[in-house]
């Protein structure tokens, strides 16, 4: 198996943790009260008291905090070292000291790994297993944690039949070398903002027909 950072080597492997460095000096506490929201309206819970949730692939540890926040015993862990970095950050801000969360770097494709880490009543993973590289055994990894009358909460790309395939090879052209990601920044990016920038201005600029009787 592959470590992580072969994988970005040979292009194979998107540095999310550099993204969420950047949005970790972003992070008030008006954010973190949306992402405390957002997870009791989703689990349609009003808290987490006596629950065990465990993140999978916690990316800058904002949804990790929030179910500890509501009084979850939490358990994050992302095979990107910063990612898990990030996680660890926002712990020892927040939660210092606290044995009731714990950090630590891990892929949800090892076995051995997730072998140590037990049941949980909630198995969350936003936007994640999709990027593993092998979608269906990390889900089925994912399920064999949620313990008995538990709950797997994830989301995952939709599979569109042209668009997929195609954005899948914008991705391989920007993690590929430096040169490619050259040219998605200096092609792709201003085309689609300028798409955007026109779609705004066509919208603000339709009048409709009114009928007074």
């Amino acid at each position: 198996m592959e470590t992580f950072e072969q994988e970005v080597n040979k292009g194979a492997r998107f540095q999310f943790g550099k993204n969420w460095r950047a949005f970790l000096s972003t992070l008030n506490e008006d954010r973190i009260k949306e992402a405390e929201k957002s997870l009791c309206q989703m689990l349609e819970v009003t808290d987490l008291r006596g629950r065990k949730f465990l993140d999978i692939g916690s990316g800058s540890g904002l949804f990790s905090l929030a179910a500890r926040c509501l009084g979850a015993e939490v358990r994050s862990f992302d095979y990107d070292p910063e990612s898990a970095a990030c996680t660890q950050q926002l712990k020892s801000r927040y939660f210092p000291d606290d044995n009731q969360w714990i950090v630590e770097r891990g892929s949800v494709l090892d076995v051995d790994f997730l072998k140590t880490l037990g049941k949980f009543d909630i198995v969350y993973s936003w936007g994640v297993l999709h990027h593993t590289g092998n979608m269906w055994q990390a889900l089925d990894n994912a399920a064999a944690l949620v313990d008995k009358n538990g709950l797997l909460f994830i989301a995952i790309y939709n599979r569109c039949k042209f668009a997929s395939g195609f954005w899948r090879k914008v991705k391989k052209l920007y993690c590929s070398r430096a040169l490619g990601k050259a040219l998605v920044c200096t092609v792709f990016v201003p085309f689609f903002f300028l798409k955007a920038a026109q779609r705004a201005y066509i919208t603000a600029g339709t009048s409709f027909p009114v009928t007074n009787n």
